[in-house]
């Protein structure tokens, strides 16, 4: 297929309303000194261990029946001797004291922030990080002085596993809830299947999409349901895989969901944080090589949205396999599924030809899981 080959990313809409949500929720938590406002990227695991105390206690404090699950702006009550840890993210940046933090591998923007007990908004908003962004190992970020994670040898220690007879990268996954991708890209292992006894291994937690793909479930409705949403405010729309489903979401709310067709085992389709980058009503497509036999040339697909590089949404005319996979890795939809996607999904798109996304206009957040 031959189009532009261009990934705009911008963190603009979803920071400001992040912290715009976070500012108004933090106000509320100040006034109640035993409450907690669940922040975007917040666990209760991480919430317990901010305040001293543990799991079980807040769930029965709260009457949560799922441990698992709770949402940003939630109000959680604490323990009366817990001890308020404050969140910078209720300050201006240039309020506080700052230092920098070298990014680990397998770091990601979301753990950071749980670490060093801020909120993602502030630390992409302080750094110009889109939160989809993949770190690199040796980055420099700016985080607040004082709130910074342990640096101690146990701490650090926590993060190295020394392979044992018998073990595998899943099984070693397991250990740790945190999924074998996670650990291959952190170790930059070439073969996932070729470890041995006494190899030592940085254990990294597995990224947003990764973590949302092992909360996924369907619920009665045909949606896609989640433990942990990337955003609160803006829309966006996640993928997965395993269920051959899409769900558009605006914020927490999902509105519709639809049955697709995602790449075969040859060809699959990416996984990962992306934003749709261009967008065309009609598009003739063609690629593939003519001597290996893997050519093809499709003409007039419509309601064509790029998320990552060629990968796209669209309308598909050719198959009805919808619920399984079946295409070279883009995401097969119906036809009339399609154009309601593209109406709905950002950059808002009224012309005949091609929009590219932009700072002013930037794309609808994608999440594609396992």
């Amino acid at each position: 297929m031959t189009h532009p080959r261009r990934l705009w990313m911008t963190i603009g809409k979803i920071v400001i309303l992040s912290l715009l949500l976070i500012s108004l929720g933090s106000t509320a938590a100040l006034a109640d000194e035993n409450v907690h406002i669940v922040q975007p990227g917040d666990t209760l695991s991480q919430i317990a261990q901010k305040y001293g105390t543990n799991v079980e206690t807040l769930r029965s404090l709260n009457n949560l029946t799922n441990a698992n699950f709770v949402w940003a702006g939630q109000r959680l009550l604490l323990p009366t001797d817990t001890a308020r840890t404050v969140n910078p993210a209720n300050s201006r940046a240039a309020d506080l004291d700052t230092t920098t933090y070298t990014v680990k591998p397998g770091d990601t923007l979301f753990s950071i922030a749980a670490a060093h007990r801020i909120s993602l908004a502030w630390l992409a908003e302080e750094n110009r990080v889109n939160p989809g962004q993949r770190l690199t190992a040796g980055r420099e970020l700016t985080v607040p002085a004082g709130f910074a994670a342990s640096g101690s040898e146990d701490a650090e220690q926590s993060r190295i596993h020394v392979v044992e007879a018998g073990q595998s990268i899943g099984s070693i996954a397991n250990l740790y809830d945190t999924t074998a991708r996670a650990i291959i890209r952190a170790n930059n292992l070439a073969d996932a299947n070729r470890i041995s006894p006494g190899q030592k291994l940085v254990i990294a937690p597995p990224a947003l999409h990764e973590r949302m793909g092992m909360s996924a479930r369907v619920d009665e409705n045909g949606f896609l349901v989640y433990t942990e949403y990337p955003t609160t405010t803006e829309k966006w729309i996640a993928v997965d895989l395993s269920e051959q489903r899409v769900t558009a979401y605006e914020g927490t709310t999902p509105i519709r969901s639809f049955v697709v067709s995602t790449g075969l085992p040859a060809t699959p389709t990416v996984t990962g944080s992306f934003r749709i980058w261009a967008k065309t009503p009609l598009q003739d497509m063609y690629g593939g090589n003519r001597a290996a036999g893997t050519y093809y040339y499709l003409s007039n697909v419509p309601w064509v949205q790029y998320f990552y590089e060629d990968y796209a949404f669209h309308g598909t005319t050719w198959h009805a396999n919808f619920g399984r996979p079946a295409s070279r890795g883009c995401i097969n939809m119906r036809t009339d599924e399609a154009k309601w996607l593209f109406e709905w999904a950002e950059p808002v798109h009224t012309s005949q030809g091609w929009f590219i996304s932009n700072d002013e206009n930037p794309g609808t957040l994608v999440i594609v899981h396992q």
